[in-house]
């Protein structure tokens, strides 16, 4: 049920902090971590439509720490060039290193054990152009990165997705335990937490003497710098961002025999990894992608069926598999699919930082630690 909210709710100063922050994810909380590092005095406000410890999608993704598969980032710098497309590679490389310098690896289930892309039976040219490829990746990987020979020919997984390309340095992790790192991190610091409530948009927010005044449905937010890092939420704010619903399963504890890792398909648009005796199974968009241009955080049976028939007819071929869970979340693009972080002023000290191109978990930390520099020097 939906309450009216009473006169002596709205009318009051519910929070007065030096900067509020709208989004309680990965950027939002990351955030939080790096201006309570540049000015340990500042008080700081995190305020989330969500409840306490959930997101739209920082929990709600498949937990892999990739920074791109072969044929996503050939994909890439076809569509922007290779300087523009290694730039973000190593901006998702350094935003996975920013997890291990903040907090222990073993504290959000962290586990190193590399990638594949697999490649269908039907795809053997596809995989033969990307082998070509792959010594100018593994040099501007190494130019870029530091890292030396990341990827590598290998064999695939089945009859089915029957080739592969090893993938160095790729690992999964638990996004809900590393948002509790996160939270438990800044509990101990000027940092409150807001939730439950939204943000209106920016025509009825008011400006008093260089400090900005914004009403919500339990009172009056007063802050003089405001963060935007509500990722998908964007798509009301600027016309050149959409949202993007990102579909997984999961299946019940069976003998699915597949090496610990995690997996990709299709330029990325099909992932999966194991997690202990059950796989976890995402994407699909590509298929659904009007559709899946949507703000709703439930998943639908279309997809569902569709992630359910790759699973049994590509991945677990002639096994039973039972689906334990299903879920989505939302992710964030351009309107033509180009992988662009949106980070602008839309005000004086209001700042933008979000449309992640579904690479959130490690670009958030990164992309988070340029806004704070950007917004407070």
């Amino acid at each position: 049920m939906i309450m009216q909210s009473s006169y002596w709710e709205t009318n009051r100063v519910l929070s007065t902090t030096d900067l509020l922050i709208v989004g309680g994810g990965f950027a939002g909380l990351s955030s939080a971590h790096f201006a309570g590092i540049k000015n340990p005095s500042l008080r700081i406000a995190v305020v989330d439509q969500q409840s306490y410890g959930q997101t739209m999608a920082s929990t709600r993704n498949a937990g892999f720490a990739c920074f791109g598969s072969p044929t996503e980032i050939l994909a890439d710098i076809e569509s922007e060039g290779i300087e523009q497309a290694l730039a973000r590679v190593k901006m998702r490389y350094e935003g996975i290193q920013l997890w291990l310098e903040m907090f222990s690896a073993k504290d959000f289930d962290y586990a190193p054990d590399g990638g594949l892309e697999v490649f269908h039976s039907t795809e053997s040219s596809i995989y033969e152009k990307t082998l070509d490829k792959l010594s100018l990746l593994n040099s501007e990987l190494e130019r870029h990165i530091g890292c030396k020979e990341v990827f590598s020919p290998s064999n695939g997984i089945n009859d089915s997705l029957c080739y592969g390309i090893g993938i160095a340095g790729e690992a999964g992790l638990h996004p809900g335990k590393l948002q509790s790192c996160l939270l438990k991190s800044l509990q101990n610091k000027s940092t409150h937490f807001i939730n439950g409530i939204s943000i209106p948009p920016l025509e009825h927010w008011i400006k008093k003497r260089g400090v900005w005044h914004i009403p919500t449905s339990s009172g009056w937010i007063v802050s003089e710098y405001v963060l935007l890092a509500n990722n998908a939420g964007l798509s009301t704010l600027s016309q050149n961002t959409v949202p993007g619903r990102g579909q997984v399963i999961l299946t019940e504890p069976f003998d699915h025999g597949l090496p610990a890792g995690t997996y990709h398909a299709r330029e990325g648009y099909m992932y999966f990894r194991t997690l202990g005796d059950r796989i976890l199974l995402g994407g699909g968009r590509d298929a659904f992608r009007q559709q899946e241009e949507t703000l709703k955080p439930s998943g639908t049976k279309e997809v569902k069926l569709y992630l359910e028939d790759y699973l049994t007819t590509h991945i677990c071929i002639d096994q039973q598999v039972s689906i334990a869970e299903h879920w989505a979340g939302i992710m964030a693009f351009t309107k033509n699919q180009r992988k662009e972080l949106l980070r602008k002023y839309l005000e004086d000290k209001v700042l933008t930082v979000g449309r992640m191109g579904g690479m959130g978990v490690a670009i958030a930390p990164r992309a988070a630690q340029d806004a704070v520099h950007q917004l407070l020097s």
